[in-house]
């Protein structure tokens, strides 16, 4: 524990899912956390875990889509904590999985929005603070375009955009000490009390059928397995790290 002490850490999409446990691991390990979402309900659940971690918590209302909430966003962490060290870029829209061919410019349009200009976005307005002295920005990528999952056809391309921004940016922006990541998860849910829970709902079937698609055989725990490959890219231990893609995806890649 310790290891983001005094950090100020954005993290968007943090009402459920990974950017959930990803928010309370930061917590844990000393983390001011700025924290967004849409849902306003959930967020505020995500902010006191937080709290209750012993975090300083700013929770916004704010939906990456929507440039001026998230530039609102970022004004309202820098006020109130001065700067931004690391930024994780979480939200993304996905839907329910289904072939090529039906699959329409909606589709693309709403997975575009959401994760390649929610991600440029943020970026872009994170820089000026992120590169008084250096920090770390943390993308998602995922491994359904990577290895071309079936029935996600809008999903992958989008997240494969974000991977080559993410490599672009790495370059231009290592001069400032500014690493830039990117994480790219398999099939991993939440283990909570009342036992897992998928996110989102409608994606159950698809999740249960993917459990044994990788070498563990398994699904993956956000919380416990997830969240530490986050801190160490958000950490000064991944220093010399940048312009990477890490799948925490329990060997789905050499399964497949």
């Amino acid at each position: 524990m310790g290891r983001l002490d005094g950090k100020v850490i954005i993290i968007t999409g943090a009402s459920g899912g990974l950017g959930k446990q990803t928010a309370i691991r930061f917590a844990e390990e000393g983390a001011k956390l700025a924290i967004c979402a849409r849902t306003e309900e959930k967020l505020e659940v995500t902010k006191e875990l937080c709290e209750k971690a012993g975090a300083e918590v700013e929770a916004v209302v704010a939906d990456v889509c929507d440039f001026d909430s998230i530039k609102a966003f970022v004004d309202k962490t820098v006020e109130r904590f001065g700067t931004v060290d690391v930024l994780v870029n979480n939200a993304s829209t996905i839907s329910p999985p289904m072939d090529f061919i039906d699959q329409d410019t909606y589709d693309l349009d709403e997975a575009i929005q959401s994760g390649l200009y929610g991600t440029w976005h943020m970026m872009q307005l994170c820089f000026p603070y992120l590169k008084e002295k250096g920090g770390s920005i943390i993308n998602f990528g995922s491994m359904g375009g990577v290895l071309g999952m079936e029935g996600f056809a809008s999903y992958a391309a989008e997240k494969e955009a974000i991977r080559g921004l993410s490599r672009v940016v790495a370059r231009e922006w290592g001069q400032y000490g500014i690493r830039v990541n990117c994480v790219c998860p398999n099939v991993v849910t939440d283990r909570v009390e009342e036992g897992l829970e998928f996110s989102p709902p409608a994606m159950k079937e698809f999740l249960v059928s993917s459990m044994s698609d990788n070498a563990m055989k398994r699904m993956g725990y956000a919380y416990a397995e997830f969240t530490p490959a986050m801190v160490f890219l958000a950490s000064d231990d991944s220093l010399w790290i940048t312009g990477q893609t890490l799948p925490v995806d329990g060997g789905a890649m050499i399964h497949a």
